[in-house]
């Protein structure tokens, strides 16, 4: 009995979750996120200032985000691409750095994608993104494969706008 209950529970958590992603729309991603400093783990990097990333929709099956970092000096950076989940690359404009970078991005599953950055035609840092069952947090795994960098792990807050 008390298996049975457990199990009818699950579906009902299961279905409330699907209905939930449904309301969300196509893209959990989409929105602007503001890091959570507390809760983020830098690895060996130095941790910004601050850090934002806003995601947008085209409604043609591609997106873009912009990524805007504040260092310890006040300096601000940018990054921003289009991309779809093909897995094929795409650029990246990269304000205040001479690096000619591409990504490429594959789905994995409704709230999470995995993502590879190149710089120069090499693997420069591979990652995963998660959103939460309630959409309010994203995190991102993040490792830098060719670099003593250690592996990182951002937790960024969804804006209410």
């Amino acid at each position: 009995m008390y298996k049975k209950i457990l199990l009818v529970m699950a579906g009902i958590a299961c279905a409330a979750l699907s209905a939930a992603t449904f309301a969300q729309g196509e893209n959990p991603f989409i929105g602007t996120w503001d890091i959570d400093m507390e809760r983020s783990n830098f690895g060996s990097a130095t941790p910004p200032a601050s850090m934002s990333r806003t995601y947008y929709d085209h409604g043609d099956g591609s997106y873009s985000y912009i990524v805007v970092t504040i260092n310890q000096e006040g300096v601000v950076n940018a990054s921003s691409a289009r991309y779809d989940y093909s897995g094929d690359t795409h650029p990246i404009a990269n304000f205040n750095q001479d690096v000619q970078a591409t990504i490429s991005y594959k789905k994995i599953h409704d709230t999470s994608v995995e993502y590879t950055v190149y710089v120069d035609g090499e693997i420069s840092q591979i990652g995963a993104k998660f959103v939460s069952p309630n959409f309010q947090q994203l995190s991102i795994a993040i490792q830098s494969p060719n670099s003593d960098l250690q592996d990182q792990i951002l937790i960024f807050n969804k804006r209410n706008n």
